[in-house]
């Protein structure tokens, strides 16, 4: 359980230090796309990895994050592709 605290921890550090750069890169990603905002990409990862359920240590916090914000952005693309 110690390992979960510290995500947790390490992440929420994470989040409030670089939500700013968070929401700068999101708005690289979607320029053209009016319909998406940042800050609801940004906070649906947010919720997602942190209602996760795995133990499993994060050695790389802002790899994770960022690697997770742009699988959502890519998602999302896929989405309204599709519709």
């Amino acid at each position: 359980m110690t390992t979960n605290k510290n995500n947790e921890k390490e992440l929420k550090s994470f989040f409030n230090k670089e939500y700013h750069n968070l929401k700068a890169y999101v708005h690289s990603k979607i320029e053209n796309d009016v319909d998406r905002d940042a800050e609801d990409i940004i906070q649906d990862v947010a919720l997602k990895i942190f209602s996760r359920k795995e133990v499993v240590p994060i050695n790389n916090v802002a790899g994770f994050v960022y690697h997770s914000i742009k699988n959502r952005i890519i998602d999302s693309m896929r989405k309204k592709r599709l519709s």
